[in-house]
């Protein structure tokens, strides 16, 4: 008995700490207004793992950008196919590779369109507070998208 309320507890913690934290598929042909903030990732990446933990879940999970973009991932591990901004066909390397996402974890500001909206950020520094606000100030200046 004790089991199975021990597993109902960590089963309501992990959906509520899950709640509002959607990654949106890389449907990047959709229409939609908003852009689209991408974190090149791959297996194993312990990188990558702190910056969606400590950075990105949060401002998913905040909802202050829910109106302005969209959060999603691309894994450069392997060469998967995916549909690109104009509809057509290509591989995730290839997408990221675009871009200058050929480390990981980097992140890219794109519009709906596909053009680049900043910079890519490459990595993650010692002092992750800090690469928070950049990346929160980032996001707060990419030009509304109509």
């Amino acid at each position: 008995m004790a089991r199975g309320a021990l597993a109902a507890i960590l089963l309501a913690l992990a959906v509520t700490t899950n709640a509002g934290s959607a990654i949106e598929e890389p449907a990047f042909s959709s229409p939609d207004s908003r852009s689209w903030v991408v974190m090149v990732t791959q297996p194993g990446c312990s990188f990558c793992t702190r910056l969606e933990r400590e950075i990105l879940q949060p401002l998913r999970a905040s909802g202050e950008f829910q109106e302005k973009v969209r959060f999603t991932t691309v894994d450069i591990g392997v060469a998967s196919p995916m549909i690109d901004f104009d509809g057509s066909k290509t591989t995730t390397v290839k997408f990221a590779n675009r871009y200058q996402g050929f480390g990981t974890p980097t992140l890219l500001f794109l519009s709906p369109d596909g053009d680049a909206l900043a910079p890519p950020k490459f990595g993650v520094p010692d002092i992750i507070d800090f690469y928070a606000y950049e990346i929160e100030e980032t996001i707060r200046k990419l030009p509304a998208v109509n």
